[in-house]
């Protein structure tokens, strides 16, 4: 089990690169469990972190920009493949990805296109705990073999 410091490290490192932390860690010597809590706790944390204060930066940027002037949203190639993702997977899609597009983009996009529901925080953790699982797993198979 490592320190409290490298503890903290190993969070914070699980909110930067979630998709490679576990593999890293176990990598590193850190047993399944460990790997598992560590990464499940700094994406937590991260996600509030990032779910909260993308609402909040959503709604300065708004006030910011103001709808004076404005002709409208602007679509680029990126907004569109999103919107497309949306309409196609909706909330459960970003869950399903979560793991792969890091913890501050997938609690951002939560927090702009699903913060009306009160559930999105808690299945974002619960998603980031499930690919903690996955990925610690099939780490640890790979290094134990």
């Amino acid at each position: 089990m490592p320190g409290p410091i490298e503890t903290i490290l190993w969070m914070l490192a699980a909110v930067a690169k979630f998709i490679v932390t576990p593999s890293i860690m176990i990598g590193r010597g850190i047993d399944w469990l460990p790997t598992v809590l560590i990464c499940s706790i700094g994406s937590a944390f991260g996600v509030l972190l990032f779910f909260y204060f993308g609402k909040w930066l959503f709604g300065k940027w708004k006030d910011w920009r103001g709808e004076k002037g404005s002709k409208g949203p602007v679509f680029t190639p990126g907004r569109r493949r999103w919107v497309r993702f949306r309409k196609r997977f909706g909330l459960w899609g970003l869950l399903v990805v979560s793991g792969l597009i890091s913890v501050p983009i997938s609690s951002v996009l939560a927090s702009k296109y699903h913060s009306k529901d009160a559930r999105m925080p808690a299945l974002l953790m619960l998603a980031f705990v499930i690919w903690s699982f996955v990925l610690t797993s099939l780490s640890w198979l790979v290094a134990n073999d």
